[in-house]
């Protein structure tokens, strides 16, 4: 291996790393803020406008490219994708810890592989099979042990982290076809333009229940909104396609099993969560049904790893 090569693919795991460690510190900064400080449509709102002009101002700088009308409808519909994958994440805030929302979102490869084998016909092995039953388990282990004793777990709040995963899903399954043609850059400043318009309406009536947007929260309150809209909606939506250019979308997605590990540190550090059994167990069954889910792929298939 040269070691030019050998550079670039530090590049890849360092941004990789940056990725993940910024999304597992994304969900205890955003419970908090939401919602005691500003509602879930408004901080969906917030993230899209932010990463709307993040992109647009990081176009200036880069080649243009021209998107025709045949594949803007497929970015119209990729702009809902993600406008209800941020939405769903930032309502689950309401009902359930940080630490469970990464528990759940850590499954998402799991369910795109469903959704592709769906509406893909893409096929499923036995190792994907298997990979999906500890998936499955690892949910189970969430749910079953933590519906009568924990407070911090809401079945609607784990409704709401499968409504974002689902979103997701149909987020990768509308946009791989394009996302080959154009760099990332033009893709996420048309994504989030479009996102930032469609949440707007649903965000205005919900701006004077915001203390955030009307300059009567906290300092730390501003501190953590920035922390969410500057790098876990800018600076990780560029730095995972740099990694990507890098690294095998199977290296790539094997780094997602770190979030629901910082978040929980992170979670039951500041008392935004507890300690309990069930946590690291469904933790270690999730990450065994997604790393048999990715190691199974071909090399041609696209990432699977989640976003928030």
């Amino acid at each position: 291996m040269s070691a030019n090569r050998a550079n670039n693919k530090w590049i890849g795991h360092l941004a990789v790393l940056a990725v993940y460690i910024i999304f597992g510190v994304n969900p205890n900064c955003s419970k908090a803020v939401v919602p005691e400080y500003i509602t879930p449509e408004c901080y969906t709102a917030l993230r899209l406008v932010f990463g709307a002009a993040g992109f647009w101002l990081i176009s200036l700088f880069t080649p243009r490219e021209k998107v025709p009308w045949h594949d803007m409808r497929l970015v119209l519909l990729g702009a809902v994708s993600l406008y209800g994958t941020l939405w769903a994440f930032a309502e689950a805030m309401r009902f359930i810890s940080p630490t469970y929302v990464s528990l759940i979102s850590a499954m998402s490869p799991l369910v795109v592989m469903l959704l592709a084998a769906v509406f893909l016909k893409e096929p499923i092995s036995s190792r994907k099979a298997v990979g999906v039953f500890f998936g499955i388990a690892g949910a189970l282990m969430m749910i079953v042990f933590s519906f009568h004793g924990d407070s911090h777990y809401s079945n609607k709040g784990a409704l709401l982290c499968l409504v974002n995963i689902l979103f997701y899903a149909a987020y990768l399954l509308i946009t791989r076809a394009i996302s080959p043609k154009y760099s990332p850059v033009t893709m996420m400043k048309w994504m989030f333009l479009f996102s930032a318009l469609l949440s707007l309406p649903f965000a205005i009536p919900t701006v004077t229940a915001s203390p955030i947007l009307t300059g009567s929260a906290p300092v730390m309150a501003y501190v953590n909104m920035l922390v969410v809209a500057l790098f876990a909606t800018v600076v990780a939506y560029f730095l995972l396609p740099v990694a990507l250019r890098y690294l095998r979308p199977t290296t790539v997605s094997m780094y997602s099993n770190l979030q629901p590990i910082v978040t929980a540190v992170l979670a039951i550090s500041v008392g935004q969560d507890v300690f309990t059994w069930n946590k690291p167990v469904a933790l270690i069954l999730v990450i065994i049904g997604v790393f048999l889910v990715t190691t199974s792929r071909a090399k041609a298939d696209g990432p699977i790893a989640n976003k928030q």
